[in-house]
């Protein structure tokens, strides 16, 4: 056997005790092979028929490890070492891969020939033994110092993982705990408090949203703001309210909506979109309040105001009357002192003095009139809108009361071009007519009917208030709209006056009529195209 292999199977400890003829018979059973750097000697799984002894270079054992999809490296041999010595005691697959590290040169001896040898040697057979049992106990301690250390680093995950918890469990509990009183807050809050999730689903319903819109949290839960706020004063307030939040910008205004039993409500609403740190929608934020019976309050002030102003105006028309009626007054007293005298001759003076008192008289009022006429600012709207908005804040006054309003409004109405304010005082006088026409009827009996419709061939919107009052006689009909004409005890004629104007200044036109069942109907029809007569007009649309 050459020197270098002889000198270096002797200080393996598996051949140290092999005399020099059982060498000399290894020679032909060693079979010595080259391998490139990183080249697999024989892989896991592979047939364990063989032993290695490295001449020179050196040799990585590696286990796979499937549950990662990489493998570990279990060891490094290097010159002198050996390595697949589990094939000398039994016949099964190798439990790990031999890669080498290096150029390296291996002897490989089969398991058959080296069974040979052992059987032909006994001595050689128990030093075998010894080492394979030596290198098995020391296989064993490592495995053993690498699972303690293992179980240590366990340990020390285990007591980070039970604090990491323990903070968890505190941290969950704080934000519980914040949970519940922000879910106090919420829930007590008077202003109802709507929030949607990044896809616009209802996630939170206040006990004041309940209030507001009629709904209950199961109702309205994965619904859209669109399902419980529902406009009818101005029809794409919810497009303009989306396109701002979607601009990362906070809206607020008054909306006129239907609540879950069709009643109307004024609310005043904010929204606001909250955004992630990545700048995408997290939630919608909604909240506001009911302003219904503020706005009834309000829209009365409005009136009472108006009334205020006129009583200050009537005020200084009567001081200006009394002026004439003193003038007048004075002449027939004097006229009863010269009839009385005799003076007969001073009468026709006196009747023309009085005469001319009355007709200045006159010619003030008429005056009044004509000067009655306010500016119009026009603006296109929703006709039948706008006479359910008026009908909303009209319907609570005490002059209402028990009396039935029903409306009967074509869907098919075009757009308006009008001015909102002076047809709001039109609406209220002739449902202020028509209210107090129908005062001497039973309780429940009451009752007053609008409708709307389009007359195409005209092109213009007709309105028509119908009540069940007594009506008109043949003698009043055509007076109806005469300046100082009234039917009422207390009446100065001056409402119906002013219908007939502002309707006039529309170029429009108004008239009154009997209806066939009992009662009055006032018609008013408005034109809804006056081409080249929109100038300097104030243009909203809604």
């Amino acid at each position: 056997m050459r020197g270098t292999v002889f000198n270096l199977l002797i200080n393996i400890p598996v051949f140290s005790g092999i005399s020099p003829e059982l060498f000399y018979k290894m020679e032909k059973a060693i079979n010595e092979r080259k391998f490139s750097k990183g080249e697999l000697i024989f892989k896991e799984g592979d047939p364990g028929d063989a032993f290695y002894i490295i001449k020179s270079g050196a040799v990585e054992i590696l286990k796979g490890d499937p549950s990662k999809n990489r493998q570990i490296r279990l060891a490094i041999r290097g010159e002198g070492d050996f390595f697949g010595e589990m094939s000398l005691l039994e016949d099964s697959p190798r439990f790990a891969c031999a890669r080498t590290v290096r150029d390296s040169t291996v002897l490989e001896i089969s398991r058959e020939d080296f069974r040979n040898l052992v059987g032909k040697n006994p001595p050689m057979a128990l030093e075998v033994m010894g080492v394979l049992s030596s290198r098995i106990r020391e296989a064993d301690l490592q495995m053993i110092h690498d699972l303690e250390k293992k179980n240590e680093q366990l340990e020390k995950t285990n007591r980070q993982l039970i604090e990491t918890t323990q903070k968890l469990q505190k941290s969950n509990e704080n934000i519980r705990s914040a949970n519940r009183f922000l879910e106090a807050i919420i829930s007590a809050s008077q202003f109802f408090i709507v929030v949607t999730d990044n896809s616009g689903k209802i996630f939170i319903f206040n006990n004041a949203a309940k209030k507001v819109f009629g709904y209950e949290f199961n109702e309205v839960a994965g619904c859209e703001i669109r399902d419980i706020i529902k406009p009818i004063d101005i029809e794409d307030i919810m497009d303009d309210l989306e396109k701002t939040l979607s601009r990362a910008e906070s809206w607020s205004g008054e909306i006129i909506t239907t609540t879950k039993n069709k009643t109307k409500r004024v609310i005043e609403l904010i929204g606001a979109r909250i955004l992630d740190d990545k700048g995408e929608i997290f939630t919608s934020l909604y909240m506001g309040l009911d302003v219904t019976e503020e706005k009834n309050i309000e829209h009365q002030m409005i009136l009472l105001d108006r009334m205020a102003t006129r009583g200050e105006m009537a005020g200084e028309i009567a001081h200006e009357l009394n002026n004439y009626l003193a003038l007048v007054q004075g002449n027939l007293e004097l006229l009863k002192m010269n009839l009385e005298v005799g003076k007969y001759e001073l009468l026709e003076e006196k009747l023309n003095s009085i005469q001319s008192g009355l007709e200045e008289m006159t010619k003030f009022t008429d005056g009044l009139m004509m000067y009655s006429n306010p500016e119009i600012n026009k603006e296109t709207f929703n006709f039948n809108i706008f006479i359910e908005n008026e009908l909303f804040f009209l319907r609570p006054q005490t002059r209402f009361d028990s009396v039935d309003i029903t409306c009967e409004l074509d869907p098919d109405l075009p757009p308006l071009m009008a001015d909102r304010s002076q047809l709001q005082q039109v609406l209220i006088n002739l449902l202020n007519n028509a209210a107090d026409a129908t005062l001497n009827n039973e309780r429940g009996q009451r009752k007053i009917r609008i409708k709307t419709s389009y007359k195409s061939d005209e092109k213009a919107i007709l309105l028509s208030v119908k009540d069940n009052g007594c009506g008109f006689t043949e003698e009043c009909i055509n007076k109806v709209f005469s300046q100082h004409f009234t039917t009422k005890e207390r009446g100065h004629g001056f409402g119906l006056l002013a219908v007939k104007r502002v309707i006039k200044n529309h170029e429009g036109r108004v008239w009154a009529e009997n209806d066939p069942e009992g009662g009055a109907i006032f018609r008013v029809q408005l034109p809804v195209d006056i081409a080249g007569k929109q100038q300097n007009v104030a243009v909203k649309s809604y």
